[in-house]
């Protein structure tokens, strides 16, 4: 009864603060507030965070195009190099790189941008992942006060003052009554199990037309006192104890089946407001869901429930809000009550289990196509930019990386929360998008008639002068 006693002080009075640690929590939940879609709010974001930063990737195009350039250029030099050099891998290399150093190659200004996506792509994720813990606790809360506030409008206003009316002073009437009807039956100490049956009937509707302010509750309560006190004198009525025990049983059985039947009422409640149905339909429960997906903050997989199904399920769910009582604003008493209370609210929404899957792999899927799709992309690029020369013994692991890097994002996928993947669904949608423009900029910029620097930073015409790179100085 502890934790009931709890759900009841705490109806009504229950105000969990926003998550809004700056900066992305706080656009998302205070910025853009106005958006009720809250799957649209992330999608906004990433957009408009992929178009602050492309001048980032637009930097990177433009020294991966004038690298590649160079790379064009320099494949005569290269070759003889590797003529040269070729049973020395190692000092092949070291040349390989002092003639790129010479010839203005640079691969460290196009890795800063992606060293730049990766601190936001880590920072945003375990911004969503604190976001992701925060809604589902915030989620069940309206729960919980729907069925608290059930709860005490079936009870009553006062859950003690009514329950120890019930239990103290009605019981000694109760009491008195029982006493009044079973004292002439066990009279003559002949009397039968039958008999004494009988007389605690009688005595139980004598008590149950009293009146009292919670009158249906309080015949549930006279109903149970008078079976516990019959099955009671059935199995003890020789003792010479046998009134004070029954009574004393009876009190405490009675009690705890209002308390039982309060919470179903409770529960239902709480079911009707989760499925948008009696008097909740169209105003109840509202999740924030994505096309197919149920619920954002859990993951798009059929495996996944948009609830969890139990309470250490939710504990780990919503991590240190379910242990820290400052992360929600709450006292540390009020948290533990509506944490420990999830079974008893949950109930018959689990139990139903007519939530269904919370996705079908959808997201996860276009996770890993477009990483895939990014990772051949990228290393095409870097192998047209002479990055791919330079890495040498690397080159093998940059190659298993086209493999290894969807194998890590699909698993980030499948089991953080939607509301990442479509971030990251939406950000690899719109890096494409901005490397093909990037790179057909690029390319109207930095056209292959002009190659960069060469010989004191002259251009080298495909018409023109001789290329001092070809052979006999003839003209391509």
């Amino acid at each position: 009864m502890a934790i009931l006693n709890g759900l009841v002080s705490a109806a009504g009075s229950i105000t969990v603060e926003v998550y809004n640690t700056f900066p992305w929590a706080l656009i998302l939940n205070s910025g853009m507030s106005g958006i009720a879609f809250y799957a649209l709010r992330i999608i906004l974001l990433t957009v408009c965070l992929k178009l602050i930063l492309s001048p980032l990737d637009f930097f990177q195009r433009y020294k991966m195009r004038k690298n590649q350039l160079i790379t064009m250029r320099l494949k005569p030099q290269m070759e003889k190099l590797e003529k040269a050099y070729g049973g020395n891998p190692k000092v092949l290399q070291q040349k390989q790189a002092e003639l790129n150093k010479r010839e203005g190659m640079s691969y460290l200004a196009s890795c800063l941008p992606m060293i730049v996506t990766l601190v936001v792509f880590i920072w945003l994720w375990n911004s969503l992942r604190t976001n992701a813990e925060f809604k589902q606790f915030d989620n069940y809360v309206n729960i919980y006060e729907v069925y608290s506030s059930a709860y005490t409008e079936s009870f009553g206003d006062d859950y003690d003052e009514t329950t120890n009316a019930l239990k103290d002073s009605y019981a000694v009437e109760f009491a008195e009554a029982y006493e009044s009807e079973i004292a002439p039956v066990l009279a003559d100490g002949a009397a039968t199990p039958e008999e004494i049956s009988a007389a605690v009937a009688a005595a139980t509707d004598d008590v149950s037309g009293q009146a009292f302010v919670n009158a249906e509750y309080f015949g549930l309560f006279a109903s149970v006192y008078g079976e516990v006190y019959a099955e009671y004198y059935n199995e003890h009525y020789s003792d010479a104890d046998v009134a004070e025990k029954a009574s004393s049983i009876a009190r405490k059985r009675a009690s705890s089946s209002v308390g039982e039947y309060c919470s179903i009422v409770a529960q239902d409640a709480a079911y009707e407001y989760f499925s948008n149905d009696g008097k909740y339909k169209d105003g109840g429960y509202e999740s924030d869901s994505f096309l197919w997906v149920d619920d954002i903050w859990s993951p798009d997989t059929p495996w996944s429930k948009r609830i969890a199904v139990s309470q250490t399920e939710f504990v780990s769910r919503i991590g240190s809000y379910a242990t820290d009582a400052s992360r929600s604003g709450l006292e540390q008493e009020q948290l533990d009550d509506i944490v420990n209370s999830y079974d008893t609210v949950m109930a018959r929404i689990v139990e139903e289990g007519d939530y269904g899957v919370n996705g079908f792999l959808i997201l996860p899927i276009l996770t890993v196509g477009l990483n895939i799709a990014t990772q051949i992309i990228t290393r095409r690029q870097q192998k047209k930019s002479g990055q791919d020369a330079s890495l040498g013994q690397n080159k093998g692991c940059m190659t298993a990386m086209v493999v290894v890097m969807p194998i890590i994002m699909g698993y980030f996928a499948i089991t953080y929360c939607a509301a990442f993947t479509l971030y990251m669904v939406t950000n690899s949608t719109m890096s494409l998008l901005i490397n093909l423009v990037t790179t057909n900029i690029t390319k109207k910029m930095l056209p292959e008639s002009g190659t960069g620097k060469s010989d004191g930073g002259e251009t080298v015409m495909k018409h023109g002068r001789p290329d001092p790179n070809s052979k006999n100085g003839r003209r391509k």
